[in-house]
């Protein structure tokens, strides 16, 4: 009987364990999953962990932006938080606070809270950040080094040049992001206190601390001989580069570039040509003897007048199709738009071209103005058409009147392609923003360029970078030794500005 009993008790227990086995089996856990703190909380669920996390996607109304970034973390320790950011306009440490649970992360950067969800050393946002769908995502990185540099310029500030205590110009840049390198062509003279436009290059890296250092000037094109007769053999300058895929001569280039060159010294007769190179730093090759947008042989020649020049270029392919936009300075001031086929330029071949409608075109007062001395780029995620472009009239006090003050951010609803500046369609521009010495603290800001990808895209969607040449007036250079433009000349100098848009 006792043996009974006790066999009874015995097989219970069994069943009693088995039941438990079964009931946490059931449920997704086991016995050695219950923690003593927690009994309901799995073992293998992990606990928030202090420490760095670094960026892994970042998404802007959908459009990608992680690439924008250098570098991009989030630290949190102790209940403090500190988020790093670096991209081509700076860097930024942002503090605050945060509260963590194990599924649940609030971080409190001043006046904005921002939630993340948890889950295995991942932090995922999802939400509103000044107005706009943004998702972000973070992933824990153990023994995190804080990247550090020191030396560069800021992009808001002079971002080379020599000494303005000699004669050189820097002026009417092109810039092309490529990672964290940004390749910038510009206007430059060769010899101090001659004024001879080159074509100049600097590359530029960004550093852990959010600065530019760059390269030491290369000069990459030249005019032609002097006194040869060549239609650019006074001067190269206005760069405009896109990379692609084109042939000349038998050999495969991967960056063209469009610049104004003339043969004259008052201002007449400019033109623009093409040169292709495998790398951006050169050596670049003159394509032909003729210029592509030829002012000599069109209908728009005058002896005295002004002619093409100051060309902006996209890839519309990727490949050798182009989107060629130059000033026209004759009967009329406009910006002409040109649809070429580059691939092989022995034989290039237009497919289109109109003078761009200016509708809704305006100066930074609001005033009705025309499109020139333009750059333009293009915005796939929103299909938009950028530009921007200076503004007239020209202010005149301070002994300088042939530069502009300000200029100009217009946008165009132009969709996938730019059939509709072709099409011969009403359109009209729409104002973004402005570049005035109030932004700046410079009294004249003029020949800018938007900073764009290598086909000539924006880099991001919601923030347009320019740069722009910033000068002087020549009153504050009284007792300079040279004359004529020389006391504002010798201070042109390429800076920085951004534009967030919505």
């Amino acid at each position: 009987m006792e043996e009974n009993m006790r066999n009874k008790k015995i097989f219970a227990a069994a069943c009693a364990a088995l039941s438990a086995a079964v009931i946490f089996a059931g449920c997704g856990k086991t016995p050695a999953d219950v923690t003593p703190d927690n009994p309901d909380k799995p073992a293998d669920t992990e606990v928030f962990r202090e420490g760095y996390y670094s960026l892994r996607e970042k998404k802007v109304e959908n459009a990608d932006v992680t690439g924008d970034y250098l570098f991009n973390c989030l630290y949190l320790s102790g209940g403090e938080a500190i988020w790093y950011e670096t991209d081509l306009t700076g860097r930024s440490e942002k503090s605050g606070t945060y509260t963590a649970t194990n599924e649940e992360v609030t971080v409190e950067i001043g006046i904005r809270s921002y939630r993340f969800d948890y889950e295995k050393g991942t932090l995922t946002f999802g939400g509103k950040i000044n107005k706009m769908n943004v998702n972000m995502s973070y992933t824990y990185t153990e023994n995190y080094v804080l990247p550090s540099a020191e030396g560069g310029a800021t992009f808001t500030e002079e971002l080379f040049g020599e000494s303005k205590e000699e004669n050189f110009y820097n002026y009417c840049p092109t810039a092309l992001i490529e990672g964290d390198t940004m390749h910038v062509w510009y206007c430059s003279n060769e010899k101090s206190g001659n004024v001879t436009d080159f074509i100049a290059y600097r590359q530029g890296k960004l550093n852990a601390a959010g600065k530019w250092e760059f390269s030491e000037k290369k000069l990459v094109l030249s005019p032609s001989e002097k006194n040869s007769g060549k239609w650019d053999s006074r001067h190269t300058c206005d760069p405009s580069v896109v990379k692609g895929e084109f042939s000349y001569n038998g050999e495969k280039y991967a960056y063209l570039m469009a610049y104004l060159g003339c043969k004259t010294s008052d201002n007449t007769r400019n033109e623009v040509g093409l040169a292709v190179a495998k790398t951006p730093d050169g050596e670049w090759v003159k394509v032909g003897d003729q210029p592509i947008a030829n002012f000599y042989m069109s209908a728009d020649y005058g002896e005295n007048r002004w002619g093409y020049g100051q060309p902006s270029l996209i890839a519309e392919n990727g490949k050798g199709k182009v989107i060629l936009f130059y000033s026209m300075g004759a009967a009329k001031t406009c910006t002409i738009a040109e649809e070429w086929d580059f691939s092989d330029l022995n034989n290039p071949v237009r497919l289109h071209r109109a003078e761009l409608k200016e509708r809704g075109v305006v100066n930074a007062s609001g005033s009705q103005d025309c499109i020139n001395n333009a750059d333009f780029a293009y915005d796939p995620v929103r299909g938009k058409l950028y530009c921007i472009k200076e503004d007239g009239p020209y202010p005149t006090d301070g002994g300088v009147n042939w530069i502009a003050g300000s200029n100009t951010i217009l946008a165009l609803n132009v969709g996938d392609n730019f059939d509709l500046l072709f099409s011969g369609e009403t359109y009209q521009w729409e104002k973004v923003d402005t570049l005035t010495k109030d932004l700046t603290s410079s009294p004249r800001n003029h020949n800018a360029c938007i900073v764009k990808s290598a086909s000539g895209y924006l880099t991001n969607a919601y923030r347009i970078p320019v740069l722009y040449t910033a000068a002087d007036l020549a009153e504050s250079y009284p007792d300079w030794a040279l004359g004529g433009q020389w006391p504002s000349l010798h201070t042109y100098r390429i800076h920085g500005a951004f534009f967030d848009i919505r």
